[in-house]
Order: structure tokens, then C-alpha cells, then sequence
């Protein structure tokens, strides 16, 4: 029988270890992401082929040299989905001890990153893949007008089985986040309601280390990118000439690297069922201004600012996320 890769059997949960090597197989303590295209789990392995001496010209003998997995998760965000989302890729979580709504602050500011557990049940039901020792590789945000902020999230695992307990997935019934949820752009410190778009990419340096078996042993995080790219109309030369020229008034350019900042809100409800996220990177650092190009058909002109971020008197990258899950976020 041919399955569907839309089989209402199939399913992606995520759960936080309390460490290495100790997988999380509390259901209470998972989280099913409503996934979409894009997401998926590729099993690895590198084969290594022998050819010595008496095999004459052929190879001999092959073995497996490592074996590992990886994969990507892409969701649409969802206030009570995404926190152990937020926490495992940007690693740091403080909750403000509140309940209606909790509010939870996600922040770069440190070097270390829980462990996660993931379930994929795909195709329907024939191939359950329970992977732990799981770390999030990277994180991408992106808000595009008319649709939910979408999160992309890449993984490497070094556990990789085809069997679990059944599992009966459990939704939570909010809404997503979106783009035009009650929004509010601010842009270098000012509010601005031209901005068509936005994405935040974050990239993690991982290390693979192997060492007495097949698999990885550690998966030690060295380094982190932030990336960040603004799209909004343009009606003003200033951004431009502040980027490329170092200042709004100048003409010509100048040594400096233009510097600036983005936030990013979306929200829903009111009083006890009010949910929120919020993204803020606090220093940027310009790296162009890309406008639409000449078109004798006529095209609105839009600018595509590119940004890296820096970590100046706070955190690289925060987000504050409120929601119902009023504890902090662990195992």
C-alpha cells in the first residue's frame, strides 16, 4: 500500500534531556510540532571500500566508517510549541514566574546547550525514528506579509533507532504567530511600517568528535553566526547612504561600518490569553542595501538590507516568548 507524506499518522515531537546520553521518553515532557515541507530526517553513513593487495583490481572488503544522522525541522511558530525550540538552539531561559500570561526570555548570551530527543513518525507508521542526543545546529526565523513566522530548525544526532513506544501526538490549539499579527517593526531604533519581510539565521559551529565507535561521541558547539536579512520599500535614499557611505548626509564612504538594530513582534488575545513573541538583535552590523533592479516594465522598488550581528552591551540575539507554560523550561 502507497503511503502519503501527509499520512495523519505521522508526526514530529521534540523533548529536552537532562543530559547526554539520558533520552527524554516522557510523552508529558514533548512537544508535537505541526510540520511542513522541508522538514525531514536523514539517517548517514560513510562506507569505506578496501582494495589491498590479492584483490587484484577490485575492492575487498568495505565496513562503516561512521554512522550518524541529521536532518531539519520546519514549523510554523506556536506559543506553546517553540519555547523548547527556542531554549535548545539559543540555549539560555529565564521565566519571569508568572502565569497568566508566563513570559520567557530565550538569549545568547552563554555556551551551553541542552540535549533534545526527537521522534519522527514518517512514512504513516512504518518508520518510527526515535533519535536522542540530539543538538540544534542552527535556527531560522522568517516573517513574510500575509503568512505565520516560520522556524527552520537543522539537527545532527548521534542515536539513531527505527522503534519507540507508541506515542498518541498531542496538539495544543493556538494559533500561530503572524506576520500581521498587531505587529511592531522597529528598525535602527525607530518604528517603521515599510518593512516587507525579515529573516534571522543563526548558524552554530559544531564539532564532530569521534573517537571507540562508530557513532559520535560529543557534539561540542565552538562558535555561533548571526545572520540577518531586512527587505522593506524604498522611499528614502538615507538607509542606503548610511550603509554604504556611512552616514544618511554622505556622499562618499567612509571606514566605519554602519551599525544598527532590529525587533521584530507578533501577538494575540488579551489579559490571561495574551501570547507574544518577540525577536531583538540589539547591534547589527550593515553589510549592504540591495535594491530592486532597473525593470522598463516597472516594479515597486524595494531595498534588502543584509546584517551580522555583534554582541555589544547585551546578548547577540534574544527572544521573548509568552505563552501558558507557567514553569521554567527543563528536562
Amino acid at each position: 500500500m502507497p503511503y502519503s507524506s501527509g499520512d495523519p499518522n505521522a508526526f514530529v515531537a521534540v523533548g529536552m534531556q537532562s543530559a547526554l546520553g539520558s533520552p527524554q521518553v516522557t510523552a508529558t515532557k514533548l512537544r508535537f510540532l505541526k510540520y511542513l515541507s522541508g522538514t525531514n530526517v536523514a539517517p548517514e553513513m560513510t562506507v569505506t571500500d578496501l582494495r589491498e593487495g590479492g584483490d587484484g583490481l577490485d575492492y575487498g572488503f568495505t565496513y562503516k566508517q561512521q554512522v550518524a544522522v541529521r536532518g531539519q525541522l520546519v514549523f510554523n511558530g506556536r506559543p506553546e510549541a517553540i519555547g523548547q525550540v527556542l531554549e535548545a538552539a539559543l540555549g539560555g531561559a529565564t521565566w519571569d514566574g508568572a502565569s497568566g500570561p508566563a513570559a520567557h526570555t530565550f538569549h545568547t548570551g552563554h555556551a551551553s546547550f541542552p540535549w533534545m530527543t526527537l521522534f519522527v513518525q514518517h512514512p504513516g507508521s512504518a518508520l518510527p525514528h526515535f533519535i536522542s542526543d540530539v543538538h540544534f545546529t542552527g535556527l531560522t526565523i522568517e516573517g513574510n506579509p500575509g503568512q505565520p513566522w516560520k522556524f527552520t530548525v537543522p539537527f545532527i544526532g548521534i542515536n539513531h533507532g527505527a522503534s519507540f513506544t507508541a506515542l498518541t501526538p498531542t496538539y495544543y490549539g493556538d494559533e500561530p504567530f503572524l506576520y500581521h499579527g498587531n505587529p511592531t517593526f522597529v528598525l535602527d531604533g525607530l518604528g517603521d511600517t515599510d518593512i516587507a519581510g525579515f529573516r534571522i539565521t543563526q548558524t552554530l559551529g559544531v564539532d564532530e568528535l569521534q573517537t571507540q565507535a562508530i557513532n559520535f561521541d560529543e557534539l561540542p558547539i565552538m562558535n555561533r553566526t548571526i545572520d540577518v536579512e531586512v527587505t522593506r520599500r524604498f522611499e528614502s535614499p538615507a538607509q542606503w547612504q548610511h550603509i554604504y557611505y556611512g552616514a544618511s548626509t554622505n556622499v562618499t564612504p567612509t571606514y566605519a561600518v554602519a551599525t544598527g538594530s532590529l525587533r521584530a513582534d507578533s501577538l494575540y488575545g488579551t489579559g490571561v490569553g495574551l501570547r507574544s513573541m518577540q525577536v531583538q538583535v540589539p547591534l547589527l552590523s550593515y553589510r549592504g542595501d540591495v535594491l530592486t533592479e532597473l525593470d522598463p516594465d516597472g516594479k515597486t522598488v524595494m531595498e534588502t538590507m543584509s546584517a551580522r550581528a555583534l554582541k555589544g552591551a547585551s546578548t547577540a540575539f534574544f527572544a521573548v516568548l509568552k505563552n501558558a507554560h507557567a514553569s521554567a523550561y527543563a528536562s
